[in-house]
């Protein structure tokens, strides 16, 4: 990283930046402080990589359902509700990083919750 920040060309951005029409970050606050998930790709053939907003599949079917590590439970509860939300029922791809494989698929409504369907 050194040599991009000294050749003036590194930039420093929002966790809610727009690179292009194909790349941009979508907060998603409470297990990190600023975190993003990067939604890549063109409206029905997208995929969102989640990083740490979900570790578990169980916060799918709780998106309340907090962990010790998190910065703030209550955020990130809401953060996965309202992402889950966005993307339930389309055709978006969820990466999520930290499920077993199969560790993509596509978000369902189950109930009160939210369950992944490979």
């Amino acid at each position: 990283m050194l040599p991009i920040v000294e050749a003036n060309r590194a930039q420093v951005v929002k966790s809610d930046f727009v690179l292009n029409e194909s790349i941009q970050f979508i907060p998603t606050p409470g297990h990190t402080i600023d975190h993003y998930s990067v939604l890549v790709g063109q409206p029905g053939q997208d995929a969102l990589i989640t990083g740490d907003m979900i570790h578990s599949p169980i916060q799918g079917k709780y998106p309340e359902l907090g962990m010790r590590a998190d910065y703030d439970s209550r955020m990130a509860g809401q953060t996965r509700r309202k992402v889950f939300d966005r993307f339930c029922d389309s055709s978006t791809l969820m990466c999520v990083v930290h499920f077993p494989s199969p560790s993509t698929g596509r978000v369902r409504r189950w109930g009160d919750g939210y369950k992944f369907v490979a």
